[in-house]
C-alpha cells in the first residue's frame, strides 16, 4: 500500500450510501468513512500495481503516462 491516504469526500460517501440504502441517512459515520477510505486505497493500489506491471521492463515516464491514459479509456 502507498503511504498517502486516499479518502473520498464525505459528500461522495453519503451519495453512495443514499444510492444503496435510499432515504435520509444523516451524517456519514466514522466507520463508513473508514470502509470508504480502505476501499479507495485498495483500488488505488491495484491500479498502481497494474500500471507498474505494464511498464516494469522499461524505465519510461512517457510510457507510464500512456498506460495510465489507456487504462482510463472506455474501450480498453
Amino acid at each position: 500500500m502507498t503511504d498517502l491516504t486516499i479518502t473520498p469526500p464525505p459528500e461522495l460517501v453519503r451519495q453512495w450510501l443514499l444510492e444503496y440504502y435510499g432515504g435520509d441517512l444523516g451524517e456519514v459515520s466514522p466507520e463508513e468513512m473508514y470502509v470508504a477510505r480502505c476501499a479507495a486505497q485498495w483500488g488505488a493500489d491495484q491500479e498502481l500495481e497494474a500500471c507498474l506491471a505494464e511498464v516494469s521492463f522499461l524505465n519510461s515516464r512517457a510510457l507510464a503516462e500512456r498506460v495510465r491514459d489507456n487504462r482510463r479509456r472506455d474501450d480498453g
